[in-house]
């Protein structure tokens, strides 16, 4: 019995069928990959983006917070340690003003990550810890009773709070945009500078918060002589590494915050 093999033709139309075939698939793969991969982003920046905002909300929404005592009055320059006046006297001086807003880095200590990104502002807040704490060498700290309170500075760990009083750590927070993150000097971030304590003597100590952010506007709503509440609008983008060649993207997002504890009129 003779057997019949394929002709140079059906070998021919074969062969195209399976180029079609495999074109297809490695085409709905590329389609396939470059979908998650854009989705993959739109995550990351989705993550930074709420992220930014859950560190954000309870600062704001503290602002101006002081215990059981009356919001204070702004500090005389006397009352303030050299070493807690690096970044400006009014910084701490003006502890009667809760949240600040300024259109660029302004502080007179040096911004870090390669310096301050001149396209965003900078946010300050002030207040006391939710919780009370304990006397410490160098911390900024507010002994409050419902009559008065008064900040005070260097106390040992042993110092004894009146029993009247409450004794909570001073917050005072500065946000700010840099030019570099962390390790990757092409992607900016948001930095924070806070008033802390450096081998027992008052200091700002400069961290970084979410690398990624590009952008940070605020707007202290209805005035900023009387702000009730306050808009900010986050501009976040994703790190190069987690592009895959792919174009820059941004997220751009608006939020506003109530804040609590803002002193009335």
């Amino acid at each position: 019995m003779r057997c019949r093999g394929f002709t140079i033709t059906e070998l021919l139309v074969a062969t195209l069928l399976l180029a079609l075939l495999t074109a297809g698939g490695l085409t709905a793969w590329v389609h396939g990959r470059a979908a998650w991969q854009q989705s993959a982003v739109e995550q990351i920046l989705s993550e930074r983006t709420q992220y930014v905002f859950a560190t954000l909300e309870p600062e704001l929404q503290m602002a101006g917070y002081f215990g059981q005592s009356p919001p204070p009055a702004a500090l005389a320059v006397d009352d303030i340690p050299l070493a807690a006046r690096s970044c400006g006297v009014a910084l701490v001086q003006r502890m009667d003003v809760p949240v600040q807003v300024a259109p660029a880095y302004e502080l007179p200590c040096a911004a870090r990550g390669g310096g301050a990104a001149s396209s965003s502002m900078q946010l300050t807040v002030r207040r006391a810890s939710a919780q009370p704490a304990a006397g410490a060498i160098g911390r900024a700290q507010w002994l409050g009773s419902v009559r008065a309170g008064q900040l005070v500075w260097n106390d040992t760990t042993s110092a004894i709070t009146p029993v009247d009083s409450e004794r909570r750590d001073v917050l005072i927070r500065v946000f700010y945009v840099a030019r570099s993150a962390d390790g990757d000097s092409a992607t900016p971030a948001l930095r924070m500078k806070s008033l802390s304590s450096v081998a027992g003597v008052p200091a700002f100590v400069d961290t970084e918060v979410m690398p990624g952010v590009e952008a940070i506007q605020a707007e202290l709503l209805p005035s900023a002589d009387a702000p009730r509440s306050l808009r900010i609008t986050l501009t976040v983008r994703a790190d190069q590494a987690d592009l895959h060649q792919q174009a820059l993207r941004r997220l751009t997002t608006t939020r506003q915050f109530t804040l609590r504890n803002a002193p009335a009129g």
